[in-house]
């Protein structure tokens, strides 16, 4: 009994162990991020959205080109179409095997973003960066 307990502890610790290391591919600090949508809702309205590049799907977008860091728990997103920037700050509030998830701050608004590998309809996958911000649905994707 007391081999199979001890047989057991090893096959959890190796499986924590080995799940541990997906969480490394989605940290949202090994990514240099390029938007691609930002939607702004007031009420069931949307008062504001932009992509990076024009498309059919959006012909009303505005297009602008934004870029987000983050290092050392800081976040910047650089909006460099109009010569914005826009400062804050992330922490970790949860783990999981096909992801992370961080509470943001940039200004006096703070959300929550994931970041997580997408997978498409062909097979490829990309890591994204999905964030709530206050009324805004913003998506990044890895550079």
């Amino acid at each position: 009994m007391r081999k199979t307990i001890s047989i057991l502890m090893l096959i959890a610790s190796l499986m924590l162990t080995l799940s541990a290391c997906g969480f490394e591919r989605t940290k949202i600090e090994d990514y240099e991020w390029k938007m691609r949508t930002i939607m702004h809702v007031e009420g069931d309205q949307v008062v504001y959205d932009a992509v990076a590049e024009k498309s059919s799907t959006h012909p009303e977008a505005k297009t602008i080109d934004m870029r987000l860091y983050a290092i050392d728990g800081k976040i910047r997103i650089t909006d460099i179409t109009n010569d914005n920037i826009y400062e804050g700050s992330y922490t970790v509030s949860g783990r999981n095997p096909e992801g992370t998830e961080y509470r943001i701050t940039i200004g006096n608004k703070t959300g929550h973003a994931v970041v997580a590998m997408t997978t498409y309809a062909d097979g490829t996958e990309e890591p994204t960066l999905p964030i709530s911000l206050d009324g805004y649905s913003m998506y990044f994707y890895a550079k």
